[in-house]
């Protein structure tokens, strides 16, 4: 008996041993079942900012052993809507992509996202006041917001310190006369006060649309579905720039190359409209100053930057996505993407933190740009936009080079948005 009980035992314990083991594996398998993955596009140019969102996913998935998000490049941002259109008519899209939010109601329309107002309806957790109001503005499609703002930016004029102390300029213009008169003591025979971008790409559209905004216009009406450009204010814009044009103050930058901050490393231009994301690259130029768009009834800016989409996929994958997002709009983020980048804060407490407070201290010229977010409007986030710019654009053009009257342009720019509307 004793010889029996003795062979028994271990018997028992390597079958016992060999059981754990296997439910061991068993379970590491559950384990790595369950792990989410998750594909993001983006459309991220910058060697140095690719860089800097790659450590930061890592932390995000090293935080989150369940979820693991994977960067996928689409190549640029400005060319990728077909690629889009057709992963989503295919089911194929990824559950996350960075991309402009004003393809938000394009994408809304085809029902394919997963809206961001739902997903925060399940997170009592989440504080939406922490993001500037003006971003959850550009997120929404008819009254609901479908995406998540992940960087922003707006304009701003670029100005040359070393011109303003030539022509003995010591306050900052704050409206368009002090403006007018400013550009027009910055103006030799060497150089220009103002460039005033000319094309019928989008740069021209939004940098004009702050014009309408501060002269109290709107570009769209209340509903979103027909042009409100077509004003007394629009007019006082439109006719602002070519003001200048005309007193030789400004001249115009090449076709659609209006966003190039060449125009003014090469001294040719004293002041030109562009946005924090060139501060990085220019960090070392000491003649570069930063001021607000200056005002006729009003302050205005145009916040731009990229959003967050979460497609519509599984439950479990969609909680992981806005796990994602939260981490993407979160202070721990967003200080880090802001510092490194050039981009600005989307949320109040990343932009109040005492890192990046400190970081203000250092860097004044993107202290303007974060200031000014509270005086920004945005682009309407509907199907629509992209056509009704690019008719805006080619008749803004025609009036700036005076082939049309600023009244005429309009009125032609209005018509050809009804159509669109109508469609």
């Amino acid at each position: 008996m004793k010889k029996f009980a003795f062979i028994a035992i271990p018997v028992l314990m390597v079958l016992l041993i060999v059981f754990i083991v296997m439910r061991t594996n068993d379970t590491t398998q559950e384990v790595v079942a369950e792990k989410v993955e998750l594909v993001f596009w983006h459309g991220i140019e910058s060697p140095e900012n690719n860089e800097v969102l790659k450590k930061l996913v890592t932390k995000f998935n090293d935080d989150h052993p369940q979820i693991e998000v994977k960067l996928q490049h689409f190549g640029a941002a400005d060319q990728v809507q077909g690629k889009v259109m057709t992963a989503v008519q295919g089911g194929n899209q990824p559950e996350l992509m960075w991309w402009a939010p004003a393809f938000t109601g394009m994408l809304a329309e085809a029902d394919v996202l997963a809206a961001a107002d739902d997903l925060m309806a399940d997170d009592d957790k989440f504080d939406k006041n922490d993001i500037y109001p003006g971003l959850w503005e550009v997120s929404k499609y008819k009254g609901k917001i479908y995406t998540v703002p992940f960087e922003a930016n707006n304009l701003a004029i670029y100005y040359n310190k070393k011109h303003f102390a030539e022509a003995g300029i010591e306050k900052i213009p704050e409206t368009w006369d002090e403006f007018y008169k400013v550009a027009k003591k910055l103006t030799t025979k060497k150089r220009y006060g103002f460039l005033v971008p000319v094309g019928t790409n989008e740069w021209t559209v939004w940098t004009w649309q702050t014009l309408l905004w501060q002269a109290g216009g709107d570009f769209l009406n209340k509903n979103n579905d027909g042009p409100a450009f077509n004003s007394e204010a629009g007019e006082t814009a439109l006719k602002f720039w070519k003001k200048m044009i005309d007193t030789k103050v400004a001249a115009f930058s090449e076709t659609d190359t209006g966003y190039k901050p060449d125009y003014f490393v090469s001294g040719k231009f004293s002041m030109m409209i562009n946005g924090p994301w060139n501060l990085v690259s220019m960090k070392d130029n000491k003649e570069l100053g930063i001021f607000f768009l200056p005002k006729k009834v009003r302050y205005a800016t145009n916040i731009g930057g990229e959003n967050l989409f979460i497609f519509k996929s599984t439950p479990e994958k969609e909680a992981a996505s806005w796990e994602f997002a939260k981490f993407i709009m979160s202070a721990q983020f967003q200080v880090e993407w802001a510092m490194k980048t050039g981009y600005l804060p989307v949320s109040l407490s990343a932009a109040k933190s005492p890192k990046y407070l400190e970081f203000l201290k250092e860097n004044p010229n993107v202290k303007v740009y974060v200031d000014q977010m509270k005086h920004g409007l945005a682009r309407p986030s509907i199907p629509e936009y992209n056509e009704i710019s690019a008719a805006l654009g080619k008749q803004l053009e025609q009036a700036l080079f005076g082939e049309k009257t600023p009244s005429k342009a309009l009125a032609d720019a209005a018509k050809a948005a009804k159509k669109v509307f109508d469609k």
